[in-house]
């Protein structure tokens, strides 16, 4: 399955309406509010690819409420007349992809941007659960990348090396290896198209795993 996550707000003008909060809006323009009344949601879908373009149908959804209000007992964090108990944004992603996959049965690909690809929701899919979950995510240009380890020439004392050499940021290692580029027909923007690019198989500290850069 190739599923997509991420997270959007929904802004109202109730005061009293369910799992709203004053929640950051990245995208706001110079003369909109930072801080809008509205409702934070997670949602998964599944990525189709309908009529040449990628369409994303909704599978789930979680309303996300601060653990402030909750602990405040406030009325927009209430379902018959009870407070919900506190989930992060990470634990009500993970038991989203947990449900789609137990009912399909189907290995998952989940698409997400750098926020969610980290080792707070892998480890929440118990890094991987034995090749049942991967990751398809931006990297922030400041993450440090690791070459594998490589295999002792003898015994020693201790665990195996986890990280090999020190390979620099995402962003030092795209100016590297920019020579080794080749070019790839990819489907972009609605049109066929050649762009360059070159992968290595890295070790991320942030993830604790193999990961394939690009």
């Amino acid at each position: 399955m190739l599923l997509v996550l991420d997270d959007f707000i929904n802004p109202k003008t109730g005061r009293k309406i369910f799992a709203c909060g004053s929640f950051f809006d990245h995208a706001a323009k110079a003369n909109q509010p930072s801080y809008p009344w509205s409702q934070n949601v997670v949602s998964l879908g599944l990525l189709k690819w309908v009529k040449g373009r990628w369409a994303c149908l909704p599978l789930a959804f979680r309303f996300y409420m601060m653990e402030k209000d909750i602990k405040a007992g406030k009325a927009t964090v209430c379902n018959a007349g009870k407070v919900l108990p506190f989930e992060s944004k990470m634990m009500q992603a993970a038991k989203m992809i947990r449900d789609v996959f137990d009912h399909y049965k189907i290995r998952a690909l989940v698409v997400t941007d750098s926020w969610f690809g980290n080792d707070g929701l892998w480890k929440r899919l118990a890094r991987g659960q034995s090749g049942d979950f991967h990751f398809l995510s931006r990297l922030r240009s400041n993450n440090t990348l690791y070459d594998l380890p490589s295999k002792p020439t003898h015994k020693r004392r201790g665990a195996p090396r986890k990280y090999g050499e020190r390979l620099g940021s995402t962003e030092q290692c795209a100016a590297a290896y920019r020579e080794l580029a080749e070019p790839v027909q990819v489907h972009l923007y609605g049109k066929q198209r050649e762009v360059l690019a070159y992968d290595r198989v890295v070790t991320l500290k942030t993830l604790k795993c193999q990961v394939r850069v690009v």
